[in-house]
C-alpha cells in the first residue's frame, strides 16, 4: 500500500512539474515585456528619401508609436504623428492594430502621400501590421517589417545624471511594396 502511495504521489509531483513548465512556456511566448526603443533611419525608394525617427513604447497589450520625419526632395515637407495601437504576440511576431492616429499641427504631409511610402498602420485607425521583433543581448530590439531588419535602441538607465541616453542607428531601410 505504501508503494502505490509512493508512486501516486511521484506521479503527481511529475504532473504538477509539467503543468508549470507547460504554464511557464505559454507565458514566455504570449506575454509581452514592457519595453521602449527609439530607432533614426533613412527610407530609400525609387522617387524620394524619407528620414524618419520612430519612438516606440509597449506595455502590456497597448503601445505608442511617436513618428517624426523629413522629406528630402522637399526639406520643408515634415511628419510628426503618434499612433496609439493594440498588440498581441505570438513567440516574437507581434501583431500590431493602430487604434488611434494622431497628427500634429506642424505635420504638413497628407495621408495620400504618406501612403506611397508607409504601410497604412502608420497613418490610418483600424488598420494593421506584422512584425517580428527580436531582442538583442545588448537589450536592443530588432524590429523587421521586410526583408531589411531595423534596430531599435533603448534609453540607458543608469547614468550619474539620471537622463536617459539614446543610441540612434542609422540604417538603409527600404519598406516593400505592398
Amino acid at each position: 500500500m505504501a508503494r502505490y502511495r509512493q508512486t501516486l504521489l511521484t506521479l503527481c509531483l511529475c504532473l504538477l512539474v509539467g503543468a508549470l513548465a507547460a504554464g511557464y512556456y505559454l507565458w514566455q511566448r504570449y506575454y509581452i515585456h514592457p519595453f521602449a526603443c527609439q530607432v533614426n533611419f533613412i527610407q530609400h525608394h525609387p522617387e524620394e528619401t524619407l528620414t524618419l525617427w520612430l519612438n516606440y513604447t509597449v506595455d502590456g497589450n497597448n503601445g505608442t508609436l511617436s513618428m517624426n520625419g523629413r522629406v528630402k526632395s522637399d526639406p520643408g515637407k515634415t511628419f510628426n504623428r503618434k499612433i496609439f495601437f493594440q498588440v498581441e504576440r505570438k513567440d516574437n511576431v507581434y501583431y500590431m492594430r493602430s487604434v488611434r492616429n494622431i497628427k500634429f499641427p506642424d505635420d504638413d504631409v497628407s495621408d495620400s502621400w504618406l501612403e506611397k511610402y508607409e504601410p497604412l498602420f502608420f497613418h490610418l485607425p483600424n488598420e494593421s501590421i506584422y512584425m517580428r521583433i527580436k531582442k538583442q543581448q545588448n537589450d536592443n530590439y530588432l524590429f523587421i517589417l521586410g526583408t531589411l531588419p531595423t534596430m531599435c535602441a533603448t534609453p540607458q538607465k543608469r547614468r550619474a545624471e539620471r537622463e536617459k541616453r539614446c543610441c540612434f542607428v542609422v540604417i538603409i531601410y527600404t519598406l516593400l511594396n505592398r
